[in-house]
């Protein structure tokens, strides 16, 4: 039996696309399977809120602290915001 090469790469890049397009199928699989299962979590909260004895869980928040009052500029004029000065009704 002679060995023909170019049917032998012809068989070598077959099975090179096959894999690749194997790879694709794969990667696919994975995103529709976590979508698939981000949509079953999704149910199940939907279906939880949904029921009859369901009661929303109050939020907490924090509570709030005072700001430390600005301190005047040593020469006894107030702190200014920095930015453009105001302009006046006059100009």
């Amino acid at each position: 039996m002679a060995l023909n090469f170019d049917e032998f790469q012809k068989v070598v890049e077959t099975a090179q696309q096959a894999d690749a397009v194997k790879g694709d199928l794969k990667r696919a699989l994975k995103k529709v399977t976590s979508a698939v299962e981000n949509l079953q979590g999704a149910l199940s909260d939907m279906e939880k809120v949904m029921a009859d004895d369901y009661v929303a869980a109050p939020k907490e928040r924090k509570v709030r602290t005072p700001r430390a009052p600005k301190e005047d500029g040593a020469d006894g004029t107030t702190a200014k915001k920095p930015g453009r000065p105001r302009k006046s009704a006059a100009e």
